[in-house]
């Protein structure tokens, strides 16, 4: 293998987020039964603008038009982008064939734009059988493959799997382990599980025992071992900063080895003076029970209330189910001291922060680009990567998202430091499979 560590790793990549808007056109026309429902619905309830699939391919004939109808490069909620990305699932037949066809062509694709390796997620259907995952699974190794070979080996892919939050994962585990089993160019090539899309609703707390068993697995087996990339702090509109900068630092602590996006943990507080958040009585006893606990270390970085005051707050909302929370300037220095608190103790547990500048500012609740939580990952010295996410719908690129780091505010050097040091924290590094 050549060295490939002159270019990008783009470490957090959704395969099909991937596809630009020219391909996706082409996948499109040739898909004899594109499922329009999945997108004309959501779309035409959040865009307010109907779609008619009878007349789709000659309304947005026009390249702009379509590119304009796909592209998500506008600020708003997680659900307008999944509106657009809809588009994908819809007319995407994610077949072997095509998948092995994508995940060439999208390392093909990012080579052309600086990126020497890349990992790139697929998330297959809850009712996905057995044998389905496997075709599937080894169509997309097999694509890699053969871009690998295509490009001279001058570039690597990787696959990762990205789990349901929402599943039975030691069931979806007991699969991945299966089929890598099965076939060695799967058991080269898959290198980490994933957790994403919609994280309210599912703390990590409930995936604890899973990320146990995943690194002591990787520490029996090292051959295959897989890395945990844990997509967290990235929406969190249903709690407080405290609450979700704890969320990041309990995914680093349960054994997750790269965090996604983990937003809240960096973003200014005074961001959200004067807003009024709305959050579960049981999240908010997680999050005091958390203060409780570890008082002395954390008012080491803010002022916090005595263990007394806080179990009697503990008390006062055992029969309730929902609390609101003033954010005040007082409960926001709180919420800062507590995200330093957090960052240093992930440095400790040597996890990674997966940062995506343009996805951050787009679906990450980043309204004000100078508040973007790169620049104090920057000044905290974070273990860190700058990544694209999903580079086809997003409209960028690794060049583009380097020179947006160094717009909020990122030295040249450190974004050097930064790139080289991305090479060190591939799954098959962090997990134990391979040696630094």
């Amino acid at each position: 293998m050549k060295d490939f560590t002159s270019g990008f790793a783009d470490l957090h990549n959704h395969l099909y987020g991937s596809i630009r808007p020219e391909l996706l056109w082409e996948i499109g026309r040739s898909n004899p039964s594109p499922r329009w429902e999945i997108f004309t619905i959501p779309y035409e309830q959040l865009y307010g603008r109907k779609i008619r699939p009878e007349t789709f391919f000659s309304d947005f004939q026009d390249s702009k038009a379509f590119r304009d109808l796909y592209l998500f490069n506008h600020s708003g909620p997680f659900l307008e982008f999944q509106a657009k990305f809809n588009l994908i699932i819809a007319l995407s037949q994610f077949n072997p064939q095509e998948i092995r066809f994508i995940s060439e062509r999208v390392v093909l694709d990012q080579y052309e734009d600086g990126v020497t390796f890349g990992e790139y997620r697929i998330m297959y259907s809850e009712k996905e059988t057995y044998e389905g995952i496997y075709e599937k699974t080894l169509a997309a190794c097999e694509g890699l493959q053969k871009a690998e070979s295509t490009l001279k080996e001058k570039a690597r892919g990787r696959l990762v799997i990205s789990l349901h939050r929402d599943g039975d994962v030691f069931r979806e585990y007991e699969v991945v382990k299966s089929i890598m089993e099965k076939s060695s160019l799967i058991k080269e090539y898959l290198v980490g599980l994933d957790f994403c899309y919609i994280e309210e609703g599912f703390p990590p707390k409930d995936k604890k025992e899973f990320l146990e068993l995943v690194n002591r697995d990787n520490l029996a087996e090292s051959s295959t071992a897989l890395a945990v990339l844990y997509h967290v702090g990235e929406s969190f509109q249903d709690k407080s900063l405290v609450s979700a900068s704890r969320w990041i630092l309990q995914s680093a602590e349960f054994g997750a080895h790269r965090l996604g996006h983990a937003i809240a943990l960096g973003i200014e507080p005074m961001s959200f003076l004067g807003q009024t958040i709305v959050e579960s009585a049981q999240e908010l006893r997680d999050t005091l029970e958390f203060l409780y606990e570890r008082r002395d270390e954390i008012s080491d970085y803010c002022e916090l209330q005595t263990r007394e005051k806080i179990g009697l707050e503990i008390d006062s909302i055992r029969h309730k189910e929902k609390v609101e929370l003033y954010q005040d300037e007082e409960s926001l220095l709180i919420s800062k001291g507590f995200q330093n608190y957090c960052m240093d103790s992930i440095l400790d547990q040597k996890a990674v922060i997966e940062s995506c500048p343009s996805s951050n500012e787009y679906i990450g609740m980043v309204k004000d680009i100078g508040h973007h939580p790169l620049l104090r990952f920057f000044q905290k010295g974070m273990r860190m990567t700058i990544s694209t996410d999903d580079p086809g719908i997003f409209g960028t690129s690794m060049k583009n998202e380097y020179n947006k780091a160094e717009t909020i505010g990122v030295s040249p050097e450190f974004l050097e430091e930064i790139r080289k040091d991305s090479f060190q924290y591939t799954s098959e590094i962090l997990s134990g499979r391979a040696r630094q």
